[in-house]
Formats: C-alpha cells, sequence, structure tokens
C-alpha cells in the first residue's frame, strides 16, 4: 500500500471539493477512444545540430514538497483510477499496485519526466489500449523532435519535418540515439498497451519524443538525440534537438503527417512528392466523405467518427450516401477505415448496418473494407459490423485492437503533475465469446466476430507511398483509383 499522511489525503479531498482534481466523465459511446543482417554501412559524416529551445519548464529538484506532491499524485492513481479501470486482470492489478508502491520510494531519486514513464507502464500493465497515460497522442505532455515518423512494413521513413530535420526527409532511420531504431523501439513499447499494430503506431509518436528517449534512459535532460537515416545518397546523420515545447490539450494523430493536404502548419515539410496525392491521402483533411469513381466503384473515407464541428453531421451524411447508392447502385464500394482512431460508435451505426443489409453486402466483394494499425476504437466497430453481418472482405493491415476490449470510462487529471490518466469501464465484445457472469457489455452488438485479421494481406511500403501508389486499392481493383473531385462528391 502507499502511506500518505492525513495531510496529504485532506489535501486530495480539497482538490476534488475545490475542481482542482478533475474528472472527466465521457459519452458511454466513445469506444475512440503487441531477417537477414543488413549490409555494412557507410561511415556518417559530421554531426551538426539542429538548434531548439529547451522544455518551457525544467523539472524540479527533488526536495519534500516534490515528494509529497508526486505522493498525493501516485495516491489518486491507486485510490482512484485502479479502482475505477475495469480492464486489469487480478495478477496485473497486483503488479500495478507493486509497482506503484515501489516508484513512490523511489520519487525522491526519479526526475519528473521518469516518474511519468513509470505511471505510463503501469496504465500499459492492463494490457488495454485504452487505459493510458495522456503524453504524446491525445495531449502533448512531452516535447517532441521537429520529425515525424512512419513505420511502413520495409522500415521506419522520415515522412515530415522542419527546419534543420528537413535533411532526413524520406530516409530510412536505421539509428535512434546511437541505437539501432528497433532496439529504441523495443525499449519505448511498455510505454503504451496494445497490439502489435497499435504499437507500431505508438512508435511513431515515442520515436520521435525527447522525453520518451529520456525516460528510457537513452538520451539525458536535454533531449537532443542523433537521427542516422539511410537515403539514396548515402547515409545522413543529424543530431536533433527537441522543438520549443508547448504543452497541447487536444489530440494529434501520426497519421496525419502522412499527408500534405492536412492543415498542420506552414513549416512542415513533407517527404510525399506524388502530384496530385491519391485520393487516400487527399482526403486526409476531411472526417469522412465519399466520391463516385471509375469502374462503378464509390469510394467511402470514414475518418473520425464525429460530426464535423458546423458541418454535415454523419447522420446527413450517411443518408445522402444511401441514396446515392440507391440512385445509382455502384458494383462495388470501398470503406476505407485506415485514418480512423475513434470517437463515437453509435454516429454511423444505422449507415454501416443498412450498408451490410444492402444488396452490396450480400456479394462477396461488393463491400471493401479497407483497415490499418490506426484504424482503432470506434473506427474498429464498422469494421466489425460488416464483418461479422455482411459478406465484406477486408483488405490491408490488422487493425489496432482486437475483436474485445475496454473502453469508456473517462479523464482524472493528477493534482500537482497535470497529468491525464484515461481509464476504462465499458466492456466492447465483437467476438460473441461467453463473459463472466454479470459482465455486460457496454453496446450489444450481437456480432460473432472471430477475429479482425484481413481477407487479403497488402504491404504497405515506401516506394509505394512515396509514388502515391495506393497499394490497398491496387489489390482489389487492379488499378488506381479514378475519383469525382471531393467537392463534387459532397464532403
Amino acid at each position: 500500500m502507499l502511506p500518505v499522511a492525513c495531510r496529504s489525503l485532506s489535501r486530495i479531498r480539497d482538490a476534488v471539493a475545490g475542481g482542482v482534481l478533475a474528472v472527466v466523465v465521457l459519452s458511454a459511446v466513445t469506444a475512440r477512444g503487441a531477417a537477414s543482417a543488413p549490409a555494412p554501412e557507410p561511415a556518417p559524416g559530421p554531426l551538426p545540430v539542429a538548434a531548439s529551445a529547451p522544455r518551457a519548464s525544467a523539472p524540479p529538484a527533488s526536495s519534500s514538497t516534490r515528494v509529497d506532491d508526486w505522493s498525493e499524485d501516485l495516491a489518486v492513481v491507486r485510490d482512484v483510477f485502479l479502482p475505477r479501470d475495469r480492464s486489469y486482470q487480478a495478477p496485473a492489478r497486483r503488479a500495478a499496485l507493486g509497482r506503484l508502491e515501489q516508484l513512490r520510494g523511489r520519487l525522491g531519486e526519479l526526475d519528473d519526466v521518469e516518474i511519468a514513464a513509470e505511471l505510463a507502464r503501469i496504465a500499459a500493465l492492463s494490457a488495454n489500449a485504452h487505459t493510458r497515460v495522456y503524453l504524446l497522442r491525445n495531449r502533448g505532455h512531452w516535447r517532441r523532435y521537429p520529425l515525424r515518423l512512419w513505420r511502413f512494413d520495409d522500415g521506419w521513413r522520415v515522412v515530415a519535418a522542419q527546419g534543420a530535420a528537413e535533411t532526413l526527409l524520406g530516409g530510412r532511420v536505421t539509428h535512434v540515439a546511437g541505437r539501432p531504431v528497433e532496439e529504441v523501439f523495443a525499449a519505448l513499447r511498455p510505454l503504451f498497451a496494445g497490439n502489435e499494430s497499435w504499437a507500431r503506431y505508438m512508435g511513431s509518436y515515442t520515436l520521435t519524443s525527447a522525453d520518451a528517449l529520456h525516460a528510457a534512459a537513452l538520451v539525458d535532460l536535454g533531449g537532443s538525440a542523433e537521427f542516422r537515416v539511410e537515403a539514396q545518397g548515402g547515409v545522413t546523420s543529424l543530431i536533433v534537438a527537441p522543438s520549443a515545447f508547448e504543452r497541447r490539450e487536444g489530440a494529434e494523430e501520426s497519421w496525419w503527417y502522412l499527408s500534405p493536404a492536412r492543415a498542420n502548419g506552414p513549416a512542415w515539410r513533407y517527404a510525399i512528392a506524388a502530384a496530385p496525392l491519391p485520393d487516400w491521402l487527399a482526403g486526409a483533411a476531411a472526417d469522412y466523405r465519399f466520391a463516385r469513381c471509375a469502374g462503378d466503384v464509390i469510394y467511402v473515407q470514414f475518418n473520425r467518427a464525429v460530426d464535423t464541428p458546423g458541418g454535415e453531421t454523419i447522420a446527413a451524411w450517411g443518408a445522402r450516401l444511401l441514396a446515392e447508392i440507391e440512385r445509382r447502385p455502384p458494383r462495388r464500394l470501398l470503406f476505407d477505415l485506415r485514418f480512423n482512431t475513434g470517437g463515437d460508435l453509435t454516429r454511423a451505426r444505422p449507415l454501416v448496418e443498412a450498408l451490410a443489409a444492402s444488396a452490396l453486402g450480400s456479394v462477396p466483394g461488393g463491400l471493401v473494407v479497407l483497415s490499418g494499425e490506426s484504424t482503432f476504437s470506434a473506427g474498429i466497430t464498422p469494421l466489425a459490423v460488416l464483418r461479422g453481418t455482411s459478406r465484406a472482405i477486408v483488405v490491408g493491415r490488422r487493425p489496432g485492437d482486437g475483436t474485445d476490449f475496454w473502453a469508456e470510462g473517462g479523464n482524472l487529471v493528477l493534482p500537482h503533475s497535470r497529468l491525464v490518466v484515461h481509464y476504462a469501464d465499458g466492456l466492447h465484445s465483437y467476438s460473441g465469446r461467453a463473459r463472466a457472469a454479470g459482465l455486460e457489455q457496454r453496446v450489444d452488438l450481437g456480432l460473432e466476430v472471430a477475429d479482425l485479421e484481413p481477407d487479403l494481406p497488402v504491404r504497405s511500403t515506401w516506394r509505394d507511398y512515396a509514388s502515391g501508389r495506393d497499394a490497398d486499392v491496387d489489390a482489389v481493383l487492379g488499378a488506381p483509383l479514378r475519383c469525382e473531385s471531393a467537392a463534387a462528391a459532397g464532403r
């Protein structure tokens, strides 16, 4: 147990009463929210430094006040977060409590980044990707480098960069902080739970975070790290300093940086040279859209299961899509979920169930679902429904979670560090497997889906991406999509 002085418990109660400890309960329908030896490398050239501003506030020196503050934050994790989260199995819960006790005893030895990292690892003991500490994706609590990576099946690549880091654009990352990139990825893997697809997605954050690397004892607290890449011109090595730190309260998705069509800011430069962009990247800025394409195909891109602020609702958009299908039935409909990391699963439920029940759903391959590593949470729900209730085929890669997971729940803002931890208390079970007595799923869709593995697996390669080829679509159609303009498609 974590002994906390009566004074500390009183401060926690006061914080709750005064609103310092924020408990944010989410909607009950969020669901939003595991080779052969390379050839010898040429010797790299000199290591220039990409200049950048330091962290806005360095971790404070060890003191009794600081230790007391962190002790109170840990008490909230123990007394509020762990009891509310239902995803931990009993052995994992015991391990989490033990790790919390060990962490409390080391508070005076660790800096704030190291403490936050250990809390993230404790959350990840749940083996549930929705149980987490918000450090990089949903909120920005840790520093990032001015470059963005994506894991293709043939390696990590720099897909976007700023400033001096632009010299790394398009390069295949071989080393980070002097270590082979896959070794660094493995060292960072325990920071987040989830299957291997989701781990790859989260790796695009951790490998570009100075604080994640520091937490793994790979760089000092200053955060500068060497990134070494291979490209056609040989080997480039650059020491990169973290970007100026600005705490971010909203989400940032790594897939945004695959497409210049996203409004990521004018300072970003992108590795992709294809012009025009392929449809899946050209439509990356839209939450949802559809287009009629050559070959009597309708292409549907569903990137986010939330209503676009100030725009057409998912319900209205879905009704318009169904009317278009009825007006002129297509030969095939491609339902693209590759960028859908979640939202509200009920928003698109009428549309997805109508598609499954349509004539397209009764023909093998009439419905094609495109899936990838960032298909997650409420983005998985349409995949599971179409897989389980129609003759749709799944193309691409395994999604970022399985058929059964815990979601819903809410956020706790720890009173002193202001870290946000998310607990999961709503079961989503799409497998139909028997559950323990009294354990009910949050939204019962009546599904019995054995797995979410693609029927037609497709490799994701750098060469395809850089040339503008959509390998998933080509595997289905045997040719690129040729669609109407986004405006004509009714975004």
